[in-house]
């Protein structure tokens, strides 16, 4: 038997918190099996996101075909080879992108969606790395074409995708500067190499990055939405890019479509987790070759905070509160083999 944090079971009243979001509970379930080109890892850690919290409420659904287990991202060692899996052993420290299922003793998973843990990391910091870095390669390297010298703004830069984001722009040859809510949280990410950082409360903020920048960012990496539209937007170089990719600040933006056409804007938005898994796998294989975290200036996660599995439903109120730097994890290795509610929810 494995186990698995099922975060909201159908019908399941005792589950629900009168007050608050569904109580987590940790159920029993069957041990799959992997398929062809699948591997089943025995999960050390798993990464928080923001989407387990949609989940957890039933505000945001898992894509057809993926478990309603949360989790989109987790590390440990392969237990089990499928058929056809070729360039991996039975004991080998991966870490995986997930759709979904993360939050569990045991995950299936396709090999196409494996990295190798690096060196020297902890089983926390690998958990943190899959979901981070790949929204991170697939907004810059991939969708914006970053390239030696562009200027990069990240928004929310303290988060575990902006830390992240921070550190793979400046490995990639960018000159990056960002915003957060606080000042303790401005001064710990200029550590991370970001300069400026301005508070994006702050009425000065438009004019310290224009002091730094006073031509305007190639790329904007938006990860809170608009909140910063008017940040983003009179920061932007003719020809800049804007990647949307979170609205944890609001989402309706007024936009005047002739700025956009006379500054040949570029505006776009995306979900790493809605994407079909062939591009997916397309992802990971280009992070596996360009390998981000190896060397002195490579990527490594920022850890806001490590959690034993069962305190799973403090780590959740933890990163919905905010003002983080990095990401939360859970640490599931201490959970193996204990106690857990049986439920016949299909899983």
């Amino acid at each position: 038997m494995r186990q698995v944090l099922f975060t909201s079971p159908a019908g399941d009243a005792a589950s629900r918190s009168p007050a608050g979001p569904p109580t987590p509970v940790w159920v029993d379930a069957p041990t799959p099996t992997p398929g062809a080109g699948q591997v089943l890892i025995e999960v050390s850690a798993s990464g928080l996101n923001r989407a387990d919290l949609l989940q957890r409420d039933a505000d945001y659904q898992p894509p057809a075909g993926e478990s309603a287990v949360p989790g989109l991202e987790c590390a440990g060692r392969i237990a089990a080879l499928g058929p056809g899996v070729t360039g991996w052993q039975v004991g080998d420290p991966v870490c995986a992108l997930l759709g979904s299922g993360g939050y569990a003793s045991h995950v299936l998973v396709a090999q196409d969606l494996l990295l190798p843990v690096p060196e020297g990391w902890s089983p926390a910091e690998a958990a943190a790395l899959p979901e981070a870095l790949a929204t991170a390669w697939w907004n810059l390297r991939s969708r914006a074409g970053l390239r030696p010298g562009d200027r990069v703004l990240v928004h929310a830069a303290n988060s575990g995708v902006g830390t992240t984001a921070v550190q793979l722009a400046r490995s990639l040859g960018a000159t990056v500067a960002g915003t957060v809510r606080t000042p303790a949280l401005a001064e710990r990410v200029r550590a991370l190499g970001a300069d400026p950082v301005a508070v994006s409360t702050s009425p000065d903020a438009g004019e310290i990055l224009r002091r730094q920048v006073p031509d305007g960012f190639d790329i904007v990496l938006d990860l809170v939405g608009a909140a910063v539209a008017g940040l983003t937007l009179a920061g932007l170089r003719t020809g800049g890019r804007w990647l949307c990719v979170g609205v944890l600040g609001g989402e309706e933006v007024p936009l005047s479509l002739r700025a956009v056409i006379r500054r040949r804007l570029v505006i776009t938005g995306g979900s790493l987790r809605s994407l079909p898994a062939a591009e997916k796998a397309a992802i990971i294989a280009e992070l596996r070759q360009a390998g981000p975290w190896a060397g002195p200036d490579g990527v490594r996660p920022v850890i806001a905070a490590t959690y034993p599995a069962a305190d799973v439903a403090v780590a959740l109120d933890r990163l919905e509160h905010g003002g983080l730097l990095g990401k939360i994890v859970l640490d599931v290795s201490a959970h193996h083999g204990e106690p857990a509610t049986d439920l016949t929810e299909p899983l």
